[in-house]
């Protein structure tokens, strides 16, 4: 059994090891991100532009692909409204009221 001293002793022993151990891992995540960002940094220009060359083609293919939807809504709504110009008005098939079992 543990008395009130050797708890105390554990406890700080303890902290003390987590706020080590945490200082070291920030400490490493720190210099790992900064050298991350160094090394985008000192990308070549080319490699860069390549990347933002290859987004540029891909967002025009989805507007390309955007516009092709838009032109067929546009013909279907088109023939919709011809048809329904075209054809008799739709006469009511069933009373006005209609009760159904439940």
């Amino acid at each position: 059994m543990m008395n009130d001293h050797d708890l105390a002793i554990f406890l700080l022993w303890t902290s003390g090891t987590l706020l080590a151990a945490t200082l070291v891992f920030c400490t490493l995540w720190l210099r790992a991100r900064e050298r991350d960002l160094r090394s985008a940094l000192a990308k070549p220009a080319r490699e860069n532009g390549a990347e933002i060359q290859h987004i540029v083609r891909a967002v025009d293919a989805i507007a390309v692909e955007v516009e092709r939807m838009s032109e067929a809504q546009r013909f279907t709504a088109q023939v919709l409204a011809e048809k329904i110009e075209s054809d008799p008005p739709l006469v009511k098939r069933f009373p006005g009221r209609v009760i159904t079992p439940h």
